[in-house]
């Protein structure tokens, strides 16, 4: 006769975590199911980041108003080794020193033009007004990109990154 085994709704994540995730050489458990912004993310009645998940089913809760931390610095592991708890400041801190705040450009979430777009504004001889209109963004950020001030990290003479 096959043994009745219970099985905890714990070891049920954990299992559902273990599948959707690859072993990596550095090992992270790299998720491979759907993603926001390199995080995974998990349908448990709303969606949730993998990660906290993660470190909820292996660790325990997650105090009120504290982050999961990655000290693999990779948002889609998993690995409950790699995650601990923190503020959001101590998250801020871990970006600033270990140097993930080279967001520039394109990859910025709120930018409305591409690199293309702003070396042809960068070539343009069309007033402030004509550009803001023709893009679709307001004169001063025209202004901005024409005066060195915004899109720094674009050398506009070649249309080449720095």
């Amino acid at each position: 006769m096959t043994p009745f085994v219970v099985t905890t709704d714990n070891d049920l994540l954990k299992a559902r975590l273990f599948n959707k995730s690859r072993l990596s050489e550095g090992g992270c458990w790299e998720w491979i199911g759907s993603k926001r912004n390199g995080y995974g993310l998990m349908a448990r009645g709303k969606t949730v980041t993998a990660h906290r998940l993660s470190y909820e089913a292996y660790h325990g809760g997650i105090p009120r108003g504290m982050v999961v931390r990655h000290t693999c610095d990779n948002p889609s592991c998993i690995n409950p080794d790699h995650l601990c708890i923190g503020t959001q400041q101590d998250n801020v801190i871990d970006r600033e020193t270990r140097g993930r705040r080279d967001v520039k450009g394109e990859q910025v979430g709120t930018s409305k033009l591409t690199e293309k777009e702003v070396l042809e504004i960068r070539a343009s001889d069309l007033s402030l007004k004509k550009l803001s209109d023709k893009y679709k963004v307001d004169k001063s950020n025209i202004w901005s990109i024409r005066s060195g001030k915004s899109w720094k990290h674009l050398d506009a003479e070649f249309g080449q990154r720095r």
